[in-house]
């Protein structure tokens, strides 16, 4: 007889897509600054400076939906998340930066300009953080569900949609019967 998970299992199998897609933002980041011939030095700092931020906010993310407060795929609720995370972590990675290289923590000149910049393009990364993580966190859902009753869940709210949107799709594909149309006369 197997003891029940913990809640901590239970809770970090839930965050873990929220940090995988954290960090493999932090990983592409980190390979466009190397395709960009930028020092190594930059390069692992940019991966490690961005990438952590957004694990830890990717982790939060998962936190807040499954405790049920955003709905699953909502794209609605992660941008009200992100606009503000997003700003955030860039915040650090240039703080990061600066300190990485032995420069004085010089936040950037206009500060409002770049948090409503870096806003802007959270929403972007929004869109990508969603599809990465429906991506990845369904497969991980459908792997941890027999013992994770969050994941078990979502898993069940995807199977219902995926349902009722084979049954439009059947609906829509079904020849017309003549019900309610009128005929030529």
């Amino acid at each position: 007889m197997s003891a029940a998970p913990s809640t901590l299992r239970i809770s970090t199998e839930l965050m873990l897509p929220g940090i995988l897609v954290g960090l493999g933002t932090g990983l592409i980041a980190g390979g466009l600054a190397a395709l960009g011939g930028l020092p190594f030095a930059y390069v692992a700092l940019t991966t490690l400076a961005l990438g952590v931020p957004l694990a830890v906010m990717g982790a939060g993310y998962d936190a807040i939906l499954a405790s049920g407060r955003i709905r699953l795929g909502g794209v609605a609720p992660a941008m009200l998340y992100w606009i503000p995370a997003f700003p955030l972590a860039r915040l650090f990675h240039e703080v990061v930066l600066d300190i990485g290289f032995g420069r004085a923590v010089v936040l950037p000149e206009a500060l409002m300009s770049f948090l409503t910049f870096q806003a802007i393009m959270s929403v972007g990364y929004t869109i990508g953080f969603l599809w990465l993580h429906e991506n990845v966190a369904g497969l991980w859902w459908l792997r941890v569900r027999d013992h994770n009753p969050v994941a078990a869940r979502y898993v069940g709210q995807y199977t219902s949609q995926a349902a009722v949107m084979q049954g439009s799709k059947e609906q829509k594909a079904r020849p017309n019967d003549g019900v309610g149309t009128s005929k030529p006369k």
